[in-house]
């Protein structure tokens, strides 16, 4: 039996609402909404859209998830939070990583719009573990769990009894299994479930839900049947958002393009002299058939996935190479010969340098990879590279020193991936799982009576915070990078013309939460 997420919801047709409700669109923009809005599928995107502000949204380089949700949420550039991908490489401990604990050492809008009233965050990509708040968080996916993702606490017990709520699907997404995008489904609908059902148990000024896992349908699947059926799920529920009263804020981390061509790039650096790695461990597990393909299709068929992948780590499955021979983040370290290495990257756009910043050989190094990787070309004949640019034209802060050396702004439709192992150079997307990439133009709408209509130019995912700060009357925090676009908003809001404030006295928010988290933590 058909499921139809929206009519059979018990909590879709009450709920309080906020001032303000900033719904996140992972990997969202125009590009894969407009044909479907062409055709009236999606009548709530179409009448903010139509009827609101647009525009598109500039990511911060890399576009990926991890780091712009954090960019969005602190309104700085990733090398005032040190976090630059899903991996960091650390030249120093010759180590391939992911920071963990930098995920919660900066200031976040939500934790400053809480100090004046009750705050929702459901669904945000790195708020695991979640932050305690005046309020509540629900932290999101991919790098979220199933277990401690709420707090306060009670918010987990009421989400379990109420709505079974799950962070991550059981199942990974099988393109050809009905079953697996079921699940991605259901935890599409959850995240506007548990948004309505939470703001009926508290008073919010403020609500942020966000879904990740629209993303992935698109990366798999691209503009689907498959994938409109998930964005009707969120268009429906997003039209329970829109009155007269409330202002509703669409975003998203990046955009998505269908993927022409794979580029790989280590492989690229190996076969060139700038990167040497041991893979003979991963040949011969490949020779024998063993991946992480191949072992979680296993898993999945016979219905024990949560059990079996408790009982066979991630760092055992990151050990396996794929179905190309190709290795993850997990084994990057104990496979790369670290003193023969010049360069190394990460995927979509990261490049390191092995070699001290001051010294000669690291300039020589760097502008030669400069010159190299803007020529490249694919397959058709089309650039890797839309520009190759320098770490320190794109980043600032405390956490420079540990910043890519160069980031590569990928061309539209080409997939820069960064594992190594692999043979080829370049490969055809449909030798892999993706079909779509992400892009670094990214949406953004507003609908409500604070925003004008029409639609503006040169918006940057740093200035949603620093904007949402202004809307609310708070001080903007001086060392955000991004700024008020006053734009955005109506001239009978008075916003526009509201003179902007600055403060250096937020610091001490993050130390409440320190002390928040210890006290909800303690046994005591």
């Amino acid at each position: 039996m058909q499921k139809h997420y929206y009519l059979s919801n018990p909590y879709c047709q009450i709920m309080s609402s906020p001032n303000t409700v900033v719904v996140g669109l992972d990997g969202a923009h125009f590009e894969i909404l407009e044909p479907w809005i062409d055709a009236g599928e999606l009548p709530n995107l179409q009448r903010i859209f139509e009827s609101g502000l647009t525009s598109d949204l500039e990511s911060v380089l890399p576009p990926v998830t991890s780091p712009n949700w954090k960019a969005y949420s602190t309104g700085k550039n990733p090398g005032k939070f040190g976090i630059f991908w899903w991996e960091n490489i650390d030249l120093d401990e010759k180590r391939v990583y992911y920071p963990e604990d930098r995920k919660h050492n900066t200031i976040e809008l939500w934790e400053i719009l809480a100090q004046d009233s009750p705050v929702g965050v459901i669904g945000v990509p790195t708020t695991h573990p979640p932050k305690s708040i005046n309020g509540f968080v629900v932290s999101g996916a991919p790098d979220g769990d199933n277990t401690g993702y709420a707090s306060p606490p009670e918010v987990e017990k009421l989400l379990d009894r109420k709505l079974d709520y799950r962070v991550m699907p059981e199942h990974r997404i099988n393109p050809r299994d009905s079953e697996s995008l079921s699940e991605i489904y259901d935890v599409i609908d959850s995240r506007f479930r548990a948004a309505k059902l939470l703001a009926d148990e508290y008073d919010l000024s403020f609500l942020q839900v966000t879904t990740f896992y629209i993303n992935v349908l698109q990366h798999f699947l691209w503009r689907s049947e498959d994938t409109l059926k998930g964005w009707k799920i969120i268009d429906n529920h997003i039209g329970e958002f829109l009155d007269d009263e409330t202002d509703v804020i669409l975003m998203s981390d990046h955009g998505s393009t269908k993927i022409d061509t794979v580029f790989h790039i280590n492989t690229w650096l190996a076969n060139n002299g700038y990167l040497s790695v041991n893979t003979g461990i991963s040949s011969k597990l490949q020779e024998l058939g063993l991946s992480r393909e191949r072992i979680g299709k296993f898993v999945d068929s016979v219905g024990v996935g949560n059990l079996a992948r408790n009982l066979a780590p991630d760092r055992l499955l990151n050990s396996l190479p794929d179905e190309q021979g190709e290795l993850k983040r997990g084994q990057k370290t104990n496979h790369i010969n670290w003193t023969d290495t010049l360069a190394l990257a990460s995927g979509q756009g990261p490049v390191y340098i092995n070699a001290p910043k001051d010294s000669k050989e690291y300039h020589i190094i760097r502008e030669k990879l400069i010159d190299e990787l803007t020529d490249i070309r694919g397959p058709s004949g089309t650039a890797v590279a839309k520009e190759v640019v320098k770490g320190e034209d794109i980043y600032s802060g405390p956490y420079l020193d540990e910043a890519p050396d160069l980031c590569i702004n990928q061309t539209p439709g080409v997939h820069i991936q960064g594992g190594i192992g692999r043979n080829e150079i370049f490969s055809n997307p449909s030798d892999g799982n993706w079909r779509a990439e992400n892009k670094r133009n990214g949406l953004f709408a507003a609908l409500g009576p604070s925003f004008r209509s029409g639609s503006i130019d040169g918006l940057s995912i740093l200035d949603l915070t620093p904007t949402i700060l202004h809307l609310y009357g708070n001080p903007i925090p001086s060392d955000m990078d991004g700024c008020v676009r006053k734009d955005v908003f109506s001239p009978e809001s008075g916003l526009a013309n509201r003179d902007i404030e600055y403060t250096d006295s937020y610091e001490y928010i993050t130390e409440i939460a320190r002390i928040r988290n210890i006290a909800r933590d303690s046994p005591l």
